[in-house]
């Protein structure tokens, strides 16, 4: 009640204008808020423009989230992705169609699973995959630890291919001509994972799965922890763990020694990566938050990402 007693004052409120005509003194009065002329007289109020909102409220970082609207959610106003996840604050906060439980303050990683005609992973192992990467070493500005990974899947009855090659050919279907066909999130920076009956890594069928900046195939068994401890693989190699790294996709070092999922000597045994704690060193769960490939996001030309949403 008092709020409306307050706004009520202010509008009987009056400001004084003396001007002085053939030697006499007038009073004039004029709502606050009016304009006063030279001559004593109350014009309109002069309107708001865009040019005095952005001033009285910026958005500073350009992400689309006003630096009252930071303020409001705990985000970082000078910085477009305070959790660093790739993301900009305003695409989590506005695009749930697309980002779905998406969280400015914790980092989040997409993924839309697309799979070839009798192709399927058990909720036992998509809850296996997801509970590894919210426990992993990731520390995050809300305060919690751990990476939320959103595993979209879509189309579940693609047509099978005899088998799906690893790198581009002319020749034979491979895992970009289903990216480039049946990708729905194209542009929207998720990353693309195919489940088919067979995958052949550099031509030879011997392999199980295959991974690539950003896009990655694996076979199912339908047994849950080898099928994680497979996606676990494959998807690190979509992230940027590649071969070319000392112990990956090899059996020189026991599990103790390279403590990975990406060691030959832990696929189907365990799920996680390396913290670094082992004798190679590597802290892979780092590289995953911080350095991990980023699959393109696109954006309206000359405005914050958000505005994609709208």
């Amino acid at each position: 009640m008092a709020s409306v007693l307050a706004v009520a004052a202010a509008a009987l409120a009056v400001v004084t204008v003396v001007t002085a005509a053939a030697g006499a003194t007038s009073i004039q009065r004029a709502p606050v808020g009016a304009e006063t002329v030279a001559n004593g007289s109350a014009g309109a109020p002069a309107p708001a423009t865009l040019t005095d909102a952005a001033a009285n409220d910026p958005d500073r970082d350009g992400d689309g989230l006003t630096d009252r609207e930071e303020r409001l959610h705990g985000t970082d106003p000078t910085d477009p992705d305070t959790d660093g996840d790739g993301i900009p604050d305003g695409v989590e906060v506005e695009c749930d169609g697309t980002f779905p439980g998406a969280d400015p303050l914790h980092q989040d990683i997409y993924v839309e699973v697309d799979g070839t005609a009798g192709t399927n992973v058990s909720e036992d192992t998509v809850d296996a995959i997801r509970a590894t990467y919210a426990d992993a070493p990731v520390e995050n500005p809300d305060g919690d630890r751990g990476i939320d990974l959103h595993l979209r899947f879509d189309d579940a009855d693609l047509p099978d291919a005899e088998t799906v090659y690893s790198a581009n050919r002319s020749d034979a279907a491979d895992v970009y001509d289903y990216r480039d066909r049946f990708f729905d999130h194209r542009g929207d920076g998720y990353y693309y994972l195919l489940l088919t009956e067979e995958v052949a890594y550099d031509g030879e069928a011997r392999y199980v799965g295959a991974g690539r900046p950003g896009v990655a195939a694996m076979e199912t068994f339908h047994r849950g922890m080898t099928d994680a401890s497979l996606f676990m693989h494959e998807f690190g190699h979509a992230l940027g763990l590649d071969a070319g790294q000392k112990g990956i996709d090899e059996e020189r070092y026991t599990a103790a020694e390279y403590d990975s999922v990406m060691n030959y000597n832990g696929l189907y045994e365990q799920l996680s990566y390396s913290t670094g704690d082992d004798a190679v060193g590597r802290d892979e769960w780092a590289f995953v938050a911080e350095d991990r490939v980023r699959t393109p996001l696109s954006c309206p030309e000359g405005e914050p990402c958000a505005a994609r949403c709208s």
